[in-house]
């Protein structure tokens, strides 16, 4: 699984590929009998016809080209991010960026299909036609599929790095035999010294009478009961 968990930052990598070449495919095509018209995601279309031949421009539709500006310009921020994201957590910890881009990019989308249809009833009915469906007349294109496969790939890389990253290691316990032979393997790094008293160790005697401690061999007498201390010699 660690193979899978290092190479999994492929996924969201060709997903920004993607949605990165989308911005530049139309949103919607719309197949009429003697023109095909490529409308893209900031409102900016492309109509061919064997009558009237190519021709391109803006759309005269104001609040489409606001919601398509808008929809464009966060779908490439998030493209950016992505992008730049998968290259920086090659080998790494997955990041949580992943998934909340993920979801960004299916809000947006959503929200650019739902718009457009929304504006453009209300700039009919503005305008004093009947309402009418966008998306009735127009076909969806690339431009608004892809955030769609790019977001399903980076929620399923989400899901296996973390998922991988879960490896559980199980310690054994030691036991107190292999404890002590540790111990007893353990090189001791400093020798403990022990303070040796002043006094000569020789020199210590006790009194046999008292057991008052005399303090000097040179001592003829216990300093406490005054013992003849000769009578051991």
């Amino acid at each position: 699984m660690s193979k899978v968990r290092d190479n999994i930052w492929i996924l969201p990598f060709i997903g920004s590929i993607l949605t990165a070449i989308s911005l530049f495919t139309p949103a919607a095509v719309n197949f009429t009998g003697i023109s095909q018209v490529l409308l893209f995601m900031d409102g900016f279309y492309v109509t061919f016809g064997p009558m009237t031949g190519p021709s391109f421009g803006f759309i005269n539709i104001p609040i489409l080209i606001i919601i398509g500006i808008i929809c464009t310009i966060s779908i490439l921020i998030c493209t950016i991010i992505m992008f730049i994201s998968s290259l920086t957590h090659r080998k790494k910890d997955i990041p949580g960026s992943w998934l909340a881009l993920s979801i960004i990019l299916i809000g947006v989308t959503i929200y650019y299909i739902a718009g457009t249809e929304m504006g453009y009833m209300m700039y009919l009915v503005l305008r004093g036609y009947p309402p009418s469906s966008f998306w009735g007349y127009n076909v969806p294109s690339f431009a608004v599929i892809a955030p769609f496969i790019t977001s399903g790939i980076s929620i399923v890389a989400f899901i296996i790095g973390k998922s991988s990253g879960k490896e559980e290691v199980e310690i054994e316990p030691i036991s107190k035999e292999e404890l002590h032979v540790k111990k007893e393997e353990t090189p001791v790094s400093q020798q403990i010294s022990q303070r040796v008293p002043t006094e000569d160790a020789q020199a210590v005697k006790f009194c046999p009478a008292c057991g008052e401690k005399i303090p000097h061999a040179q001592a003829q007498f216990c300093p406490s009961c005054g013992y003849d201390l000769k009578q051991e010699e």
